[in-house]
């Protein structure tokens, strides 16, 4: 079975679709996301609404400014889950609003029926980009660490084909960053998730000079 790995971001634990995800095998790593709701590769994020958050969001304008942010990445998705009573939006606002998120900000959007819909498609997204098309989950997106743990784990993940659970890893076993640099090939190969292809590029990296 593949365990894609699902950047999620702390506030959508209430909603329970972190539970469905992980009934579904996925690996969940929670923080602060400051740019979407879940984060499935480097190039794609996707922002998850209700469908009354959707509408308030639309009022008080809130959608498009989000809308910019989640624009940075290459491939992001809006995900609207449900479809209820459109308070007082009229169906012309609501269209207007659709029609701006897919031709102004090129976001496209996937409507789901339920919680258990939405994890299905956060999970058939995450496979599809770690395993088809061989996409790495970007951990390099708060602005800045809080701790000195969590400043290490994003200096690692800083090497090429390194996640933040492989990050993890390298640190459980090499104890310091510097003791990670300076390892040798069969060592980090002895890691769960570190081939051979995966170690020598980490090495070349960190062992080339590079003349401009």
């Amino acid at each position: 079975m593949e365990n894609p790995i699902i950047k999620t971001d702390k506030r959508e634990l209430k909603s329970g679709i972190t539970s469905y995800l992980k009934n579904l095998g996925c690996i969940i790593e929670e923080e602060q996301l400051e740019i979407a709701d879940y984060i499935v590769s480097d190039r794609t994020a996707i922002e998850r609404k209700s469908f009354s958050d959707f509408v308030s969001s639309i009022k008080d304008l809130r959608l498009f400014s989000q809308l910019k942010e989640l624009s940075k990445f290459e491939k992001p998705v809006l995900l609207i889950e449900g479809f209820e009573y459109f308070g007082n939006l009229n169906e012309k606002s609501l269209f207007g609003a659709l029609a701006s998120i897919i031709l102004d900000f090129k976001v496209p959007v996937i409507w789901t029926k339920d919680k258990r819909d939405t994890a299905n498609f956060i999970y058939s997204a995450a496979k599809r980009e770690q395993f088809k098309k061989n996409r790495e989950v970007v951990i390099r997106i708060r602005k800045k660490p809080r701790n000195l743990k969590e400043e290490q784990k994003y200096l690692i993940a800083g090497l090429p084909s390194v996640n933040s659970v492989l990050a993890k890893r390298l640190l459980e076993k090499f104890k310091t960053p510097k003791k990670i640099f300076t390892a040798k090939k069969e060592e980090l190969m002895e890691l769960k998730g570190m081939g051979e292809k995966k170690a020598k590029r980490i090495l070349e990296v960190l062992g080339t000079k590079v003349i401009d």
